[in-house]
């Protein structure tokens, strides 16, 4: 006996926020409707589920109830336990009207009246038909825990406590005797507090219908019972059978495969090659459970009958082998891949169109309710309506029966005692057959696995007893991985070829040289610009930024030998404010300018005007000699000055005057600082020196001021060329004396 409710929107909508639905209710008790009810709003049907307790709540789309999947997760746990709802329309994937899922039942009902669409729901379900929706798994969880805040006046304080965190433990310890004496597994977990707990969880691996504890708030106490949600809700069928299908069959070295719903629809087609008949029975098997087995050609092959045995379906076979146009004809409407899947297709559309019209006359004389899918397979097999209406449903899985025998003549029934007796005697002949080729079938497979566990066996073996293979493994490894790097190097190679070669393209232009670019002036960016494309002796770079350049890159281009460097105009002048320019002066590594040369760069190569080049390459030139020149004078220069301030120092320690030196001019330096008072320490004894014969001091005479002479200023490799032998003369003159003393 299933009680069940059906019920549909009659206005508003769950989603609004501002009018309430209203729903249509119909009741059905055992495919009876037992009473319809209209203008029943959500609470109202919460009252009625938890006071009546149906054993489904039918809808035909969880929409109507649920605004979201977070709401309809709310909405079942609502729902009294024993209660199941169930979408009549499809599993939330494959979707169907409600008239079409009716169709199935004989039900008819005006589609736009909401009592009849709840009413054709509760029927469907009461039928067995729709899909049950779960939403929680076998676990419930119990939690007992405080209903008041303790923050209550007018007791004393702590007594309120213990007596709270006391009435929790006692509910606590109340349910879990409810639950041993049910027999049901649960864990408990709780947080002990002042006088008792604070909260008590108890987790039940029973679904909640089965779990003997109910919600409830009362006083200082309250239990919440929540069943676990699962990650995702999920429908099952209220009634597992296997649906009705009429089988299409080309065969051969690749078979043709189509199945059809008894309603004439499309469910699968296939053609696969070097299939064996047990694979296309089990393939057939997962998609339904044929009552016709029909093929295109006048007489059943042998490959097919076997198949059509298996499942002691009906066969069907054309007056003569259809021809190909009619192919096409019977499959106009569906969709094919080859020639396979259309001959075994227009065969199951040619034995669904033969049995149509019965189909047809079946619909004005069932009742209401019934499966016609389970009358439609009587009918193909040879049954009365009047017989298949007798006998009550049966799964899908259990096979339908053979048409009862006709009552007939007697001397008609001997003859077909002796036909049904040769049909059987041919049967058990097959059978035979079929129970050899499986025994000899079975030898060898057994034969095989034996082969094959000893193979497998001694395999194994050599594996354990040899290292080599490890080894090897490792070796292998490692040779990938040469070969990968070997492979990325390659590729690199093969890009660098490429720029090259546009590089070398780009020299032999008329009237342009190539330049090769650079983002920085810096040792990895010249290493970057070297694997790419090379940095060769005559090459022209092209530098767009100097931050933080060093002496160090500049060195690896002079090591290089490339012909230039170029920079922008803006960074060219930055060059000369950081003395940058100074640096390529010094290593004699020209560095131009590029506002004269306008150079016109592609990613990371170039062009200049030659002529252009050729000038400023000149210019620099002509600068660089200058340069040089300017350079070798300070370091004469400096050597001079050196070389005097160090001699002055010799003359200062032996006690010569130094205007009396043939080499003394007058050079400005700063008066001598006073002498240091004499201190009473013993100073540390002083390196002799040779002794040097006191020189005359000729005083020259007065004479009366003239106006110098403006003299032209020696060249400094004059100057020094001087002094040096002035300075040997002298030294060879204290050397003799020294040696004659």
């Amino acid at each position: 006996m299933t009680f069940v409710f059906g019920i549909d929107i009659q206005k508003g909508n769950i989603r609004s926020q501002s009018v309430s639905p209203r729903f249509c209710l119909a009741r059905v008790e055992d495919g009876t409707v037992l009473s319809e009810e209209k203008g029943v709003s959500l609470p109202k049907l919460f009252r009625l589920l938890a006071v009546e307790r149906p054993d489904i709540l039918a809808v035909d789309s969880v929409q109507e109830v649920a605004a979201s999947e977070r709401d309809l997760y709310s909405f079942l746990s609502a729902m009294p336990p024993e209660t199941r709802l169930v979408q009549v329309t499809g599993d939330g994937v494959k979707m169907e009207s409600l008239p079409v899922v009716a169709a199935r039942y004989n039900l008819k009902f005006d589609k736009t009246n909401p009592a009849e669409e709840a009413r054709a729901s509760a029927l469907i379900a009461s039928f067995g038909g729709g899909y049950e929706v779960l939403a929680f798994e076998g676990v419930t969880t119990v939690t007992v825990s405080r209903g008041r805040s303790l923050g209550r006046g007018g007791w004393s304080q702590n007594r309120y406590v213990r007596k709270v965190h006391g009435g929790v433990k006692t509910r606590a310890r109340e349910i879990e005797a409810k639950l041993a004496e049910a027999g049901l597994s649960y864990t408990v977990e709780a947080r002990r507090a002042f006088g008792g707990e604070s909260r008590t969880i108890i987790s039940v691996r029973a679904p909640r219908n089965e779990v003997p504890v109910a919600g409830m708030k009362s006083g200082d106490i309250q239990v919440h019972v929540i069943p676990k949600r699962r990650d995702t809700i999920s429908y099952v069928p209220l009634t597992k059978k296997t649906a009705y299908v009429i089988v299409g069959i080309d065969p051969g070295t690749t078979v043709g495969l189509s199945v059809l719903d008894l309603n004439g629809n499309l469910l699968h087609t296939a053609s696969v090659r070097a299939q064996s008949p047990a694979e296309v029975i089990a393939e057939i098997t997962r998609l339904g459970k044929p009552v016709v087995v029909a093929t295109d050609k006048a007489e059943m092959p042998a490959g097919v009958e076997k198949i059509r045995r298996a499942f002691a379906a009906v066969p069907w076979t054309p007056k003569k082998d259809i021809l190909i146009k009619e192919k096409y004809a019977a499959a106009e409407g569906y969709s094919f891949a080859d020639d396979h899947q259309r001959d075994s297709l227009a065969a199951a559309v040619l034995a669904f169109r033969s049995f149509q019209p019965k189909f047809e006359n079946l619909k004005k004389r069932l009742p209401a309710g019934t499966d016609i899918d389970f009358v439609r397979a009587g009918i193909i097999r040879g049954k009365t309506l009047e017989q298949i209406l007798s006998v009550p449903a049966m799964p899908a899985e259990a096979d339908v029966s053979s048409p009862a025998e006709p009552v007939l003549p007697v001397d008609e029934k001997d003859l077909e005692i002796a036909r049904l007796e040769a049909e059987v005697e041919k049967l058990r002949k097959l059978v035979r057959g079929l129970s050899q080729d499986l025994e000899s079938r079975d030898k060898s497979l057994r034969a095989v696995q034996r082969r094959l566990s000893l193979e497998r066996n001694e395999r194994t073996a050599d594996v354990l007893l040899s290292e080599e293979i490890a080894s090897r493994d490792k070796e292998l490894a490692q040779t990938k991985k040469a070969l990968r790097k070997e492979e990325r190097r390659s590729k690199n190679l093969r890009i660098r070829l490429d720029r090259m070669k546009n590089y070398v393209a780009l020299q032999a232009g008329d009237g342009c040289l190539a330049i090769k670019v650079m983002q920085l002036l810096a040792r990895d960016q010249v290493k970057s610009v070297d694997e790419e494309m090379g940095v060769h002796d005559g090459d022209i770079l092209y530098v767009l930024k100097i931050d933080g350049w060093g002496k160090s890159v500049l060195r690896d281009l002079s090591d290089a030998k490339i012909k230039a460097v170029i920079f922008p105009k803006l960074t060219y002048d930055r060059a000369r404010e950081q003395h940058l320019i100074d640096e390529f002066r010094k290593l004699n590594l020209p560095a131009l300018s590029g506002a004269n040369l306008s150079p016109r760069v592609k990613g990371k190569i170039g062009v200049v005007n030659e002529a252009a080049f050729l000038r400023a390459l000149s210019e620099w030139d002509a600068a660089e000699e200058v340069f040089l020149k300017e350079r070798r004078h300070e370091e004469f220069s400096g050597m001079v000055e050196e070389y005097q301030v160090q001699r002055r120092r010799e003359v200062n320690l032996l006690g010569i005057d130094p205007k009396t030196l043939p080499f003394a001019e007058p050079v400005n330096t700063p008066p001598p600082a006073p002498k240091p008072k004499p201190v009473s320490v013993k100073p540390a004894p002083e390196p002799k020196l040779a002794s040097v014969p006191k020189q005359k001091v000729i005083v020259p005479e007065k004479k009366p001021p003239q106006k110098p002479e403006k003299k032209p200023e020696p060249k400094a490799e004059d100057v020094f060329s001087a002094v040096l032998s002035a300075y040997r003369k002298e030294r060879k003159k204290e050397l003799e004396k020294n040696e004659n003393g």
